[in-house]
């Protein structure tokens, strides 16, 4: 396969991936060291994309990240839903299996990739790509579903799929360990360990040299490499395990324990203790307290104290609340999905499985309740909403302390979330 561009389309189901779908497109989850985006961008370097999902959502998207939309051409065109885990297994699996077709197959190039008799991809060489136009950019991924038997299929093993949260949760350690292979390691080891820098391991550890570790620190990477990437502060006393990955301009402070399978994305700070849980990015949760398998979105802040729990006292399978649905998740593990903007008070106690909204502010004695609307303001009172312009203005402020704005793609997100709940 020749990938010139990519067709990236969000399924019917992205609405289970509440509350980051709120206000985000599927693409823009982070499992990993990436988003998955990102890493389809790290795979096909050359390659154009072209999103479709949600018209609000993606055209908040292309303003937050500057990217110019992109039409359909006649192009050699890889159509994919954004709920797969776009790692080097199944770039590897499509690839080979498309190479035994093609050497089969002297006439028609087009196939439909698919498991278990469901279409989940699709390639289109250009000479067989019939008038493309951005009409296409709605049908193909309509296309895939309808009319995909018109085309060769080709049975593959069974992909990874981000179809809930708790899905980039569960895989985000294998994906850290995949993304690696995009980072290379120029930190100055002999010189850390000069200072009292202790690497366990080292050889699964990658330090860029902008970052800096202060004596103290340990880094252990027996079970898993650790990422450490640009401009990154850890204080003294932290212990980090793999598998891990810290992004650009984050700092962890000191004494904070992060445990394996956990990603911070950029821009964040973390502190206390952190287990085999997701930070989008421009997230603080830097105080003591203790967050497991759970999946922060982005301008989130906890309160010094803040506590979730991931395990039922029963020991039994946790289920969740995605706006009207119910859903077993079939995990004895899973603590917060919390959405953007949403901030807890000092000692907020989260139960196991709660879902919370867009723009909370959140205060209570004792444990929330498991499911917590956009816009809740919380207490010992009662709940009653948070007004949306003390809540715009807000963003903004926080925002502004990082150069960022609130767009108004995204303020149109932000007022639609408001009037569904209002």
């Amino acid at each position: 396969m020749n990938v010139e561009s990519i067709l990236l389309f969000e399924s019917e189901r992205v609405d289970y991936l509440y509350p980051f779908s709120i206000l985000h497109c599927a693409w823009e989850i982070r499992c990993g060291a990436f988003m998955l985006f990102e890493k389809v961008q790290k795979q096909f370097p050359e390659a154009r994309i072209i999103y479709k999902g949600r018209d609000k959502h993606v055209n908040s998207f292309l303003a937050r990240y500057e990217h110019k939309p992109q039409d359909i051409r006649k192009e050699n065109i890889l159509i994919c839903n954004s709920a797969l885990l776009p790692d080097k297994a199944f770039w590897d699996i499509i690839k080979n299996e498309y190479d035994k077709f093609q050497s089969q197959n002297n006439e028609k190039k087009s196939v439909v990739f698919r498991y278990q008799n469901l279409p989940i991809a699709a390639y289109i060489p250009k000479n067989e790509l019939i008038n493309p136009t951005d009409f296409d950019k709605n049908f193909l991924p309509k296309f895939l579903y309808e009319f995909a038997n018109v085309l060769p299929q080709i049975d593959i093993d069974e992909p990874k799929v981000i179809n809930f949260l708790w899905d980039a949760i569960e895989n985000n350690s294998s994906a850290i360990e995949d993304d690696s292979r995009f980072f290379e390691n120029n930190g100055d080891f002999k010189s850390l360990k000069n200072s009292g820098v202790y690497l366990i391991n080292e050889d699964n550890i990658i330090i860029d040299k902008s970052s800096s570790i202060a004596p103290t620190v340990v880094i252990d990477a027996t079970e898993g490499p650790v990422i450490i990437g640009k401009n990154v502060t850890i204080m003294p006393q932290s212990t980090i395990y793999g598998t891990c990955f810290i992004g650009n301009n984050s700092i962890i402070k000191a004494g904070a324990k992060i445990f394996g399978k956990t990603s911070i994305g950029p821009w964040c700070k973390a502190g206390g203790e952190i287990e085999n849980s997701i930070i989008q990015s421009y997230t603080n949760k830097q105080h003591e307290g203790f967050l497991g398998h759970s999946y922060l979105c982005e301008w989130v802040n906890l309160g010094a104290g803040t506590n979730t729990s991931d395990l039922k006292n029963t020991y039994g399978t946790v289920k969740v609340q995605l706006r009207d649905r119910e859903i077993n998740t079939e995990r004895m593990f899973l603590g917060l999905l919390c959405g953007d903007h949403t901030k807890s008070a000092i000692n907020t106690a989260f139960t196991t499985g709660t879902t919370s909204g867009i723009f909370g502010i959140l205060v209570a004695d004792g444990f929330l309740p498991n499911v917590i609307p956009s816009f809740a303001w919380r207490g010992t009172k009662g709940c009653s909403h948070y007004k949306i312009d003390k809540a715009l203005e807000t963003a903004q402020i926080v925002m502004k302390r990082r150069n960022k704005t609130l767009l108004p793609e995204e303020i149109e997100l932000i007022q639609q979330e408001y009037k569904r709940i209002s």
